[in-house]
């Protein structure tokens, strides 16, 4: 006799519930949270606060960049993160899109794993700026191979003014 889609329908409410009521926290932990740059050679994660401040960067060439971090807990080493900025005044996004294969992250033990410095193209979010500082909507979104997801939002601000 085939099994039905009530059958179906419980053994997935029994996997989920299992899952959930895990007694190990490692477990059951996993998230994302967005963050900037710190430290003295720049590979140190430093939570962004709502309402803070996101830095440009030109590098030299003349293109704009926010420098990002994303903390990525309870994916492993290696995970697809992609990030949208959106200006709030305007709706332009701007992004930097997971690729085809997972990114390697700099763990700092076995559950805390950071992808830094993430480089996001800013020149349209920017265009009609008047020289003040720009609200942003920040959505940062991983999963590992495994199909594990997190995901953040939070507002900050674009500070136009850049550093090289």
């Amino acid at each position: 006799m085939p099994l039905g889609p009530i059958w179906l329908a419980t053994w997935l409410v029994a996997v989920s519930l299992t899952i959930a009521c895990s007694d190990d926290p490692a477990e059951r932990a996993v998230s994302v949270d967005v963050g900037v740059t710190g430290g003295a050679d720049g590979l140190d994660f430093v939570a962004l606060e709502p309402g803070g401040e996101i830095s440009l960067h030109t590098f030299g060439q003349g293109g704009t960049h926010a420098l990002l971090a994303v903390r990525c807990i309870g994916l492993g080493n290696r995970a697809f993160v992609s990030v949208v900025i959106t200006n709030l005044a305007t709706g332009r996004e701007a992004s930097a899109p997971a690729g085809a294969s997972p990114r390697l992250l700099l763990c700092e033990d076995e559950q805390t794993c950071d992808l830094l410095p993430l480089l996001i193209m800013t020149g349209g979010l920017v265009a009609d700026s008047d020289g003040s500082s720009i609200p942003v909507r920040l959505r940062a979104e991983a999963h590992n191979a495994d199909g594990i997801r997190a995901s953040v939002e939070r507002e900050a601000v674009l500070s136009t003014s850049v550093s090289r």
